[in-house]
């Protein structure tokens, strides 16, 4: 949302008002907000001011949060309110949901007020879009209606057969009737038509219906008062609409031009503009009656405009020769003149477009004078065709902007000695003074054989995804213009692409308006190092006047070019590896320093990696300088690849490179990039010389802040670190605890590997009992690893490495066979089979393909399978929409879902209420502390309550005590789960616990 959201606070606590938008603040969201706490005080604030949201404290000294919400019902708002409380009871919160409150908030975890707002906040503003959608629709139609009032016009569709299926308001009010009284066919509509026009009538509906296209016919129909009137109509077939049989159904539209016609007639029997003066006048004169159709047509407006006099008589002028885009301003002043008796343009003389048949647009000169005809007035135009000093003064333009682009550039060539600003304000400068559609500059790039577009502005939007670049008319998108530039070392122009129907790119410069452009190669020396590129709106652009002062500009661009690259070369070699391109020693230890700075400002760490080639001599002294060369040039570009950002990697020693590793969060993803790019750099074998050589390579590693706080220092100790390395050793850490620490960690990761391919994982399972009679109703599986040197793993020491690893995708997938197979078993058995639920992890619900990875897991057990699901409360908010797609779909499979951790989280009710979900479990910690603290107890409770309102059960886990237990049956806590009842058993264990079935 953009802009500070209002919010009125309803609250009789300043500090509590505070707390809650200091917390809206910290979820991210800006805003300004007024407390109120009094009934006056909230009417007066909603009248004054519109709000975004109102938060309103629940119990306040006389006035509650219920008759807040009330006073907001009354003002008829639709922008959330939320409320917030202390402790609120299941009658309460329920009343106040029904009565349109969005959601609540416990003040005991005000962290769930900023998201839930920002999701009420989205709700509010797509119902407020739906409403201004369905209003602009209505007044559309509105106005469509007045419209066709106006100007006499009607619609009707018909049937195949003739019937008639629906029709505008206006066509009962133009033919005389009531709707009552309408034909409901055109059988019965000819019954009106008059009998002599009954043959062209049905002459033009017979032809397009054979010809499946518009057909448009004159007729006069008797109207229910008897008088005739003359209507036009337009017959145009609904392709994309046909009854059962395949028949057309046509859309008619029908307008009264009995005025029209007498405007016409009576103009024919006068005298004023016959004679020799109309015949011969070398101007255009076009003479229209007071509803704008042509009523002369003299033989210049014939010649100028390609159209016989005797198809202009009668037609609309506007529909004619006006362009649609200037028809609006036409209806409008010559509806001003006939309301008024006053035109602005009258006895003026105007330039503007006109358009000929075709639809092609030319400028013309233009003079209106109004004269009276009888009790109506008629308008003659005077119109002269200037396309020729249109041209002229065009071509003046065009070079005017031309030597203003050129100005600029020879301007920029003095101050600018950067090669990147120079390409940026060349294409600036020929955008904004030359007035070009597009302008972009390319450098080539010898090794690839491509132009590559290193600056543009202008109307670019994805131009280059689908751009020919390549430089060789052999290799794919060589039929490009920049290639053949480049090649041919001479201009490629195109004066008509979009009538070039070879022309590259015709499409994408279609739709930026771009009729013209030209492609200039830059050249250095014998060579061409780039291209300039310029796209012009006008046709014809690029003609020998123009090229002349382009190539001027193209030679000095080139010339700035070769100045720049001599300077560039100088300070590359300052800074830069000539052999690799990489950072040299002295440019990195820069970045370093610069690296450490923001580590430091945003207390972060990060990992400097010295990378060693070893025996490095014995492959110069063996294959040869040249191959040592071509061996640190793949070496780099390996690099490269890992690290994604040049900056971060350099040549810091003839077989020594350093790579720097920022925003360090997790030892163990600092593990999993040393051990991928041990993998990437030693694993493939090099191509040198005509030899695969493979090679060892081993690293220093020191980090910020705990072996260095400053850039010199951490460097040496990375170097410190790789000195004591010993061959084979793949990387050594300067602190020797964190090599240590490191060492178990990817240890137990290979361990877990292997305990997943050796099926070392098993399932213990902890029951659930039913709370008035202890008896178990379902089980929860829980992961355990069986290690052959550990024992018996607890999850806590090997779960997050599984997470971290990835690996919990598949061992989680185990899981879910595993307890469908034990499932299963105990039906088999004929034993009482308890539902087993399944905790499912993050990354596993975050899989795309998770309900299909459900299905095969569970395909071996029984049908409908007895497994369920237990998710995080956090983890079903986290994508809301996509979470209820996946979780409807498992329903439909017969799986059932708790929501486990319930309380901890940031749920809103109102999404709670649309997962599909059949249970709450309740989070420990509320268990354990709920006898000695009162809030805990109350939140327990309110969770039970609002829990039973929505249908949902309610599983207390962590359950170890009689009086937690008897607490729990006191406030109608469905299920517990706990150590007072059973702890996690093997397999053989639960079985026994089973009773037959009967």
């Amino acid at each position: 949302m953009s802009g500070a959201i209002k919010v009125l606070v309803i609250d009789d606590s300043q500090v509590d008002a505070e707390l809650a938008i200091e917390m809206l603040r910290r979820g991210g969201l800006d805003v300004q907000y007024e407390r109120v706490q009094s009934a006056a005080a909230t009417e007066a604030a909603l009248r004054r001011q519109a709000w975004d949201a109102v938060i309103s404290d629940f119990n306040m000294p006389g006035f509650t949060g219920l008759d807040a919400l009330g006073i907001f019902q009354s003002a008829g708002l639709d922008i959330p309110f939320i409320l917030i409380s202390g402790t609120i009871g299941e009658e309460t919160a329920v009343d106040a949901m029904k009565a349109g409150a969005s959601d609540y908030v416990m003040k005991k975890d005000l962290t769930r007020l900023a998201p839930a707002l920002e999701r009420e906040l989205e709700q509010a503003a797509m119902r407020a879009a739906r409403r201004q959608a369905e209003r602009d629709l209505v007044e559309s139609e509105a106005g469509l209606h007045r419209a066709q009032l106006v100007a006499k016009l009607a619609h009707v569709i018909t049937g195949p057969g003739g019937t008639f299926e629906t029709w505008s308001e206006t066509l009962p009010k133009l033919i005389g009737v009531d709707p009552a009284g309408m034909p409901k066919s055109t059988r019965e509509w000819l019954d009106i038509v008059h009998p002599d026009d009954h043959a062209r009538f049905r002459a033009k509906a017979i032809e397009a219906g054979r010809e499946g296209a518009r057909m448009d016919v004159e007729y006069r129909l008797r109207r229910a008062d008897g008088t005739w009137i003359q209507l036009r109509q337009v017959i145009e077939p609904l392709q994309s609409q046909t009854d059962a049989e395949g028949g057309t159904r046509w859309f008619s539209t029908l307008q009264d031009v009995t005025e029209q016609k007498r405007a016409v007639e009576a103009l024919r029997e006068s005298e004023t503009f016959k004679g020799a003066i109309l015949e011969s006048s070398l101007d255009c004169l076009i003479t229209i009656d007071h509803q704008g159709n042509i009523v002369e047509f003299n033989p210049a407006a014939e010649a100028t405009f390609g159209v016989p006099r005797e198809q202009a008589l009668g037609k609309s002028m506007a529909e004619m020769i006006i362009p649609p885009r200037l028809r609006d301003a036409h209806h409008r002043g010559f509806a001003h003149y006939l309301a008024t008796g006053e035109g602005p343009v009258l006895g003026k003389r105007l330039e503007l477009e006109a358009m000929r048949p075709d639809g092609k647009e030319f400028p013309i000169e233009l003079a209106i004078t109004a004269i009276k005809s009888r009790s109506t007035p008629l308008f003659t135009a005077f119109i002269r065709d200037i396309t020729a000093r249109k041209e002229a003064e065009a071509k003046i333009g065009r070079l005017n902007r031309v030597y203003a682009v050129l100005s600029g550039i020879n301007a920029l060539l003095v101050r600018v000695r950067e090669r990147d600003e120079l390409f940026r304000e060349a294409c600036r400068i020929a955008v904004d003074s030359g007035k070009f559609r597009m302008a972009w500059l390319g450098v080539v790039d010898r090794q690839a054989m491509q132009v590559k577009p290193v600056a543009w502005a202008g109307d670019v939007r994805r131009f280059f995804d689908s751009a020919p670049l390549a430089v060789a008319a052999t290799q794919p998108g060589g039929h490009g213009l920049a290639g053949r530039a480049v090649r041919e070392m001479k201009p490629v122009i195109s004066n008509d692409v979009q009538n070039e129907p070879r022309m590259p790119m015709r499409k994408e410069c279609e739709e930026r308006g771009i009729n013209s452009l030209a492609v200039i190669p830059l050249t250095v020396g014998s060579e061409a190092v780039g291209i300039l590129a310029l796209y012009a709106a006008d046709a014809g652009f690029f003609d020998d006047e123009e090229m002349k002062l382009l190539l001027e500009l193209a030679g000095d661009i080139s010339f700035a070019l070769d100045h720049i690259e001599k300077e560039e070369k100088i300070e590359y070699l300052a800074y830069y590896d000539s052999l690799t391109g990489l950072a040299n020693r002295t440019l990195f230890l820069e970045r370093l320093a610069q690296y450490v700075s923001t580590a430091s400002l945003e207390q972060q760490q990060l990992a400097l990696i010295i990378v060693n080639i070893e025996r490095f001599k014995t492959i110069n002294d063996s294959f040869g300088r040249q191959a040592g060369d071509a061996l640190l040039k793949q070496v780099a570009g390996r690099l490269l690849k890992l690290a994604k950002d040049p900056n971060r990697v350099a040549r810091v020693g003839a077989d020594h490179f350093a790579v720097v590793v920022p925003h360090l969060k997790h030892e163990e993803s600092l593990i999993r990039g040393l051990e991928q790019g041990s993998r990437c750099i030693d694993g493939d074998p090099y191509a040198v010389s005509g030899t695969e050589l493979r090679i060892s390579t081993r690293s220093g590693v020191a980090l910020f802040p705990s072996d260095s706080n400053d850039a010199d220092t951490l460097f040496r100790n990375a170097e410190a670190a790789l000195k004591k390395s010993s061959s084979g050793e793949r990387y050594l850490f300067y602190t020797k605890q964190m090599t240590e620490r490191i060492a178990e960690k990817v240890a137990l990761e290979n361990k877990l590997r292997q305990a997943l391919e050796k099926d070392e994982f098993v399932l213990y399972y902890q029951p659930k009992v039913d709370s008035d009679t202890r008896r178990m109703v379902s089980a929860e599986a829980l992961i355990r690893w069986r290690s052959p040197e550990l024992g018996l793993v607890p999850p806590l020491q090997f779960i997050p490495l599984l997470e971290e690893t990835g690996l919990i995708l598949q061992v989680g997938s185990w899981a879910l066979k595993r307890a469908s197979l034990d499932h299963r078993d105990w039906v088999e058995r004929a034993l009482k089979a308890p539902r087993i639920a399944v905790n499912v992890s993050p990354i596993q619900l975050r899989q795309r393909d998770f309900v299909d990875v459900l299905k095969r897991a569970i395909t071996g057990g029984v049908a409908p399978p007895g497994i369920d699901l237990e998710i995080t409360e956090s983890l079903a908010m986290e994508d809301i929409q996509a979470n209820i797609g996946k979780l409807t779909s498992l329903r439909q499979l017969g799986v059932n879902i708790a929501i486990d951790d319930f309380g901890t989280g940031y749920s809103s009710l109102g999404y709670l209420a649309k997962l599909p979900v059949q249970s709450l479990k309740i989070d420990r910690s509320f268990i354990v502390a709920m006898v000695d603290d009162p809030d805990a107890m109350t939140l327990v409770s309110t969770i039970i309550s609002l829990a039973h309102s929505l249908r949902l059960k309610v599983v207390a886990e962590g359950v170890d005590s009689e009086d937690q237990a008897s607490a729990l049956r006191g406030l109608r806590c469905d299920e517990m789960q706990g150590y007072l009842f059973s702890r996690p058993l093997p397999l053989d264990e639960l079985t026994a616990l089973l009773e037959p079935t009967d």
